[in-house]
């Protein structure tokens, strides 16, 4: 099975994308980082979600359990006041580094964006996640850490 896209060496043209190449670029970003750089990660469970869903995960700090308090709605409300006058801008992705490594990507990123994404959240986050010593006693994950890596506005 080649990664590449059909006819060409490339491993996609244009900024469009869809779920095929999601899976052609994981693949790639999987055989480079582990077979040539050694990255040990966790599996990727990677979820597209819309800008809404991201404007919601920023409220509860980017964790799915935390949206309970009355606070949380009056920070969405906030924070997509401030995205949709152009103040603000997204994250690329949200992972919570635990196994499988949960990354979550935004529809609306290019393909370009997706493969960068891949690459250093499900392949860097999820390998420092792993391999990162906490004590003596050796690897230890960091479950649901998170990271929200913010573009600019």
């Amino acid at each position: 099975m080649t990664i590449l896209a059909p006819d060409s060496k490339l491993l996609f043209k244009g900024a469009d994308w869809d779920f095929d190449l999601i899976r052609r670029v994981h693949d790639a970003c999987g055989e480079v980082a582990i077979n040539e750089m050694g990255l040990d990660p966790y599996p990727n469970q990677i979820e597209v979600i819309t800008t809404e869903q991201m404007l919601d995960a920023y409220a509860s700090t980017g964790m799915p359990l935390f949206y309970r308090h009355w606070s949380f709605g009056k920070e969405f409300a906030r924070n997509e006041a401030l995205y949709r006058k152009g103040y603000q801008g997204l994250a690329y992705e949200i992972v919570i580094n635990s196994n499988p490594c949960l990354v979550y990507i935004m529809e609306e990123n290019s393909a370009m964006m997706q493969t960068l994404v891949i690459a250093h959240a499900g392949y860097g986050h999820s390998h420092f996640s792993r391999t990162i010593t906490c004590s003596s006693s050796g690897p230890t994950p960091m479950a649901f850490s998170t990271t929200l890596n913010l573009r600019a506005a």
